[in-house]
């Protein structure tokens, strides 16, 4: 018992001097895909939506817990959202696949303010294969300041575009390739839009609109087993690059690639152990830094952080529990707690999305007795879970302090 104490002990020591995640599970939902946090019901609030394995799910943080509404059907890999109409409101869409007979498509949801209403924007053709639903995101490929839902089907090997064409929904097939992770980006930081797409396992193609014809090539010629894409300012610079995780056995590695002007530069950031499946940016720490949030699957459970310091990259554990026959999808960075904290959001295959939250160190260690706290209702105070607790419901424990967002004190009330 007394090494138990010790250890425990030791432990708390190393979490406050060293820093660490405190990992929160959320559900039951199903397999969970994808996870997007976005202010869908056009309001002040943000919320997260997740597709799993049967069901999109909004989540909102109220009154210290969440709140989850099942929206509808989903049963897809994809979900995104946007202003799909181009009439300045914002809707989440996913891809879906229905069985007996069997065809995938696209769902658009809508808060009307009272509920969520959904509708059809497309449905795959199966031929010569049932079809079904994978990838989808939303932006302005054409660049002609119009934004349409791009949509794959990996059964059979296709690219959609949808638009609006101001009364219903116009789909057409644009290629004959397909992924199961794509984004719209300005990778080549030309000021032009183009469409970045992997499957499970394959290479990683750009595809551009030449305002004639689609365009698709590979990023990198000499791997095919390439999973998720992402881009951002991983560097904290001002130069856009995009990430990709290598599956190759042996050689489990997260790789950047930056455009030089004539082709695209590929460096491997640092090794990952199992195959990188979900990519994610964000200020996870809430220190005004961008870092590269990258989960696992097949096999163990892991997830690590990297980042850009000193003109070298760092890694360290994000989850490092390796729980057997489990794996991380989706993965989102934001403030989906409408606190100000950004906090990182990862979907398993085990059927809960796992929030993680940071506490860093190097900040100011102060005792209060609890007799001598002003009991203001204006006053409150975050437990280690990132519960918010009111002075008026405040008890003996160790709490933290954020201003604007970050962590600026651990208090110690006695």
């Amino acid at each position: 018992m007394k090494k138990r104490i010790l250890f425990l002990i030791i432990l708390i020591f190393f979490q406050f001097v060293f820093g660490y995640w405190v990992k929160q599970p959320i559900g039951y939902l199903g397999r969970v895909y994808g996870v997007i946090i976005i202010k869908g019901r056009n309001d002040d609030t943000n919320r997260v939506y997740v597709t799993a394995e049967r069901e999109l799910y909004e989540l909102t943080y109220r009154n210290n817990s969440w709140n989850i509404l099942e929206i509808g059907t989903s049963s897809g890999w994809g979900i995104c959202a946007g202003d799909g109409r181009n009439d300045g409101r914002i809707r989440v869409y996913t891809t879906f696949t229905v069985v007996n007979p069997q065809y995938g498509g696209v769902y658009e949801y809508t808060w009307t303010g009272t509920n969520w209403e959904r509708e059809i924007v497309a449905t795959f053709p199966s031929s010569p294969h049932s079809s079904a639903g994978h990838a989808i995101v939303i932006g302005d490929v054409r660049n002609d300041g119009r934004n349409r839902i791009y949509s794959t089907d990996c059964n059979n090997n296709r690219l959609f575009e949808s638009y609006w064409d101001g009364q219903r929904w116009v789909t057409n097939q644009i290629l004959d390739i397909s992924g199961v992770d794509m984004i719209v980006a300005k990778a080549r930081r030309d000021g032009i839009n183009r469409i970045y797409m992997v499957g499970q396992g394959t290479l990683i193609y750009e595809i551009s609109w030449d305002g004639n014809r689609w365009i698709y090539q590979p990023i990198d010629t000499t791997e095919r087993l390439y999973y998720a894409i992402a881009c951002g300012y991983g560097r904290n610079d001002t130069v856009l690059r995009l990430y990709s995780g290598l599956g190759r056995y042996g050689a489990y590695s997260l790789y950047e690639f930056t455009w030089d002007g004539n082709e695209w530069e590929k460096i491997r950031v640092k090794g990952f152990p199992r195959i990188p499946r979900g990519i994610g940016l964000g200020d996870g720490r809430n220190e005004g830094v961008t870092r590269i949030y990258v989960g696992s699957t097949g096999g163990n459970l892991y997830a690590m952080e990297y980042s850009y310091i000193g003109n070298q990259w760092d890694s360290c554990w994000v989850d490092s529990s390796g729980i057997s026959g489990t794996a991380y999808y989706g993965v989102c960075v934001g403030k989906a707690r409408n606190d100000g904290i950004n906090r990182v959001y990862f979907g398993c295959s085990d059927g809960y999305l796992y929030e993680f939250s940071y506490f860093p160190t190097g900040i100011k260690n102060e005792e209060i007795k609890l007799a001598n706290i002003s009991k203001n209702k204006l006053n409150k105070f975050i437990n280690p879970l990132g519960q918010v607790i009111h002075t008026q419901r405040l008890k003996k424990g160790v709490y933290f302090l954020y201003e604007k967002g970050n962590l600026k004190k651990i208090v110690k009330i006695k």
